[in-house]
């Protein structure tokens, strides 16, 4: 399932390729996710993404504890700020609009130590539609301030996409739990998503299709899902701390899926029994 925002068949691809976005702005189809990683890894991991593998797009929240890392990685780095995407997310508990929201964003840009943030997105759809609609109306405010640039969601289903038609949603999503209804009713609103677990854990490594189509294009099995998801149109954000296994997931962007082994790929979705999200019970996986 190839949406509108999937490059042409053919195209070259870098670190550096972009989607534009419905407010004008655009945003890197491959980027570096921080869950999971504090201090001093953190700030190293960046580093060597940024200044060595070629990275341009950073995906952090408020929940994952690094924003100061992930800031001072961006600036320390060799890259213009203008050249990197950074992305962070509002949590459940300063979602509601108002002070606690705005508080929030201001909180991180500082901690970042950024004069703005690319994309800012609600983590979670909890708490009903009021209570997502006013923290949406606070984003906004932020963004016509100048201190966001773009507003997008995560983990939000389709029905509570409609709400806000504008957004980015970062949702888990790979062969095996394509959201085939969540990216179709994107799709219709020209609706960017991104992709968080895009290696599902290796949970799914050693499935035969996985293996074959790997084995036919030379690459490992992770590259071939981060491949999938890249050739779909969707935004990939694989974490690693790993500077070999960064530049590895990178090298999904230097192959092409032939047209057969994407409806291979396209057939291994379970549904909601291939979402490792809630089989782990967590609610960050990569």
């Amino acid at each position: 399932m190839a949406g509108k925002f999937a490059p042409k068949r053919g195209e070259k691809l870098s670190l550096s390729s972009c989607i534009k976005m419905i407010d004008g702005y655009t945003m890197p189809r491959f980027g570096i996710g921080a869950w999971d990683m504090r201090g001093s890894e953190c700030r190293t991991a960046l580093l060597n993404a940024l200044d060595k593998a070629g990275y341009r797009h950073v995906d952090t929240a408020r929940y994952y504890r690094n924003e100061e890392a992930c800031g001072q990685a961006v600036r320390e780095c060799s890259v213009p700020r203008s050249e990197i995407f950074y992305t962070t997310k509002v949590y459940l508990n300063e979602m509601g609009g108002g002070s606690i929201t705005r508080n929030a964003v201001e909180d991180s840009l500082s901690k970042s130590g950024l004069d703005y943030l690319d994309l800012v997105l609600l983590h979670a759809p909890d708490g009903g539609i009021k209570f997502r609609l006013d923290s949406w109306a606070t984003l906004t405010e932020l963004v016509q301030e100048g201190k966001i640039r773009s507003l997008g969601v995560s983990n939000f289903g389709p029905q509570h996409i409609r709400e806000l038609l504008d957004s980015k949603p970062k949702v888990e999503l790979h062969p095996f739990f394509a959201q085939k209804e969540l990216r179709k009713a994107c799709e219709k609103e020209g609706i960017i998503v991104q992709a968080y677990c895009p290696l599902a854990r290796g949970r799914y490594y050693g499935n035969e299709t996985l293996v074959k189509v790997a084995k036919e294009t030379g690459k490992t099995e992770a590259q071939v899902m981060l491949r999938w998801l890249v050739q779909s149109g969707i935004v990939a954000l694989p974490k690693s701390a790993n500077p070999q296994r960064q530049v590895e997931n990178a090298e999904c962007l230097s192959f092409e899926l032939s047209s057969e082994q994407m409806q291979e790929l396209d057939a291994l979705d379970r549904g909601d029994k291939g979402w490792i999200e809630i089989q782990s019970q967590s609610q960050h996986c990569d």
